[in-house]
């Protein structure tokens, strides 16, 4: 073999590759195309599953944007399928359910009627209690309602202003329970009455001390102090006339002027009101009953301003015993005598002593001695 064939041979290997397998020395464009196109057909098919996989994660936001607010009616708001006086009200929020609750009131809430006295007829038209909505508890009860349940709207009475019972005079109550009252109708005494509020503070007695404003007006101290002992005030009139001698107007003035200072005095509104003298009909009471008071007059009276022995009030303060009594007396000499032996004889037979509006509360009021 010539040194010509051997270089003829070297470079066909070169050629071909040494083993066919590699297109080094090629010009360039030769032999690549195949690879190429695998290349663009690779990344042509990630792109196209990027964009596949961008499209699934945008519809699933969207349907976790579009299903946010129900989920969070369903863990914020009524349950599903509760109903409000046929009205559907599941999944609404609390302040919706407000709304709704507000927007029903007016079909059922009722202004309370107030018991009316026809002075030409003697007649008494008695009250009607008044419906309100309370709109608090009813959308509570919606929010804590179970799935599916119906709900009713929360209402209670109102009670008129002037009921029947003050337009006509009290003089006891019915009641089982056995408890009295014991009052003090105050228009003088002064001297007596710390004695009484240490007897009664002994005791450890609340009663109801009926005042007039003439009285207060000079004793303001001693008003404020039966205040501070838990007890209570009432009105007894401005002054101390006669009743039945005084005109509609005269009437009013002499309840409203007392109010009015009492208080200022002790910042309590009075609402029982005792006339001076035990005068009374049913045109004071009614009088006394428009302008939101009961009048209250007496079981027992003691006749202590007559100041007898103190063993004879005591005596009258026991007469007729028997619960709801309301027993009279005054701030006297003999009554701060006698008042120890009547709240211990009240306590053996098992009485307690407590005041008008307590006792009031134990039982209708009777309106006959």
């Amino acid at each position: 073999m010539t040194a010509a064939e051997i270089e003829v041979g070297d470079d066909s290997r070169e050629l071909q590759g040494g083993d066919g397998a590699t297109n080094e020395g090629l010009p360039h464009g030769i032999g690549d195309g195949r690879n190429d196109n695998m290349i663009f057909i690779t990344i042509r098919r990630r792109t196209l599953i990027l964009i596949i996989l961008a499209i699934i994660l945008v519809i699933a936001a969207a349907c976790v944007v579009i299903s946010m607010p129900r989920m969070r009616r369903a863990a914020h708001g009524a349950k599903p399928g509760v109903r409000l006086r046929d009205v559907d009200v599941g999944g609404l929020y609390q302040e919706e359910v407000r709304s709704v609750v507000l927007g029903l009131a007016g079909s059922v809430e009722r202004m309370p009627r107030e018991a009316i006295y026809y002075a030409e007829t003697g007649d008494i038209i008695s009250e009607e209690p008044g419906i309100v909505v309370d709109i608090d508890n009813t959308v509570k009860s919606v929010m804590a309602a179970p799935r599916g349940a119906n709900v009713d709207l929360v209402t209670r009475q109102v009670t008129p202003a002037v009921t029947a019972a003050m337009l006509k005079a009290i003089y006891s109550v019915k009641t089982s329970e056995p408890a009295v009252a014991l009052v003090f109708n105050v228009a003088w005494g002064e001297e007596w009455v710390p004695a009484i509020l240490e007897i009664l503070a002994e005791s450890g007695v609340r009663t109801t001390f009926f005042i007039t404003g003439t009285w207060a007006v000079k004793f303001p101290q001693m008003v404020q102090a039966m205040v501070a002992s838990g007890h209570e005030i009432a009105n007894h009139g401005y002054d101390h006339p006669h009743p039945e001698q005084l005109t509609e107007k005269e009437l009013v003035t002499l309840i409203e002027k007392n109010e009015t200072l009492l208080r200022e005095l002790t910042g309590v509104r009075t609402r029982l009101f005792a006339p001076p003298y035990g005068e009374v009909n049913q045109r004071i009471a009614s009088v006394a009953g428009r302008l939101g008071y009961a009048t209250i007059m007496w079981t027992v009276d003691t006749i202590d301003w007559q100041r007898p022995d103190p063993a004879v009030i005591v005596e009258r303060a026991e007469r007729r015993l028997a619960g709801g009594n309301i027993i009279l007396v005054h701030p006297t000499e003999p009554t701060a005598a006698a008042l120890p032996t009547i709240l211990k004889r009240l306590a053996e037979k098992g009485y307690k002593v407590v005041t008008v509006s307590r006792l009031l509360e134990l039982g209708p009021p009777v309106h006959t001695r």
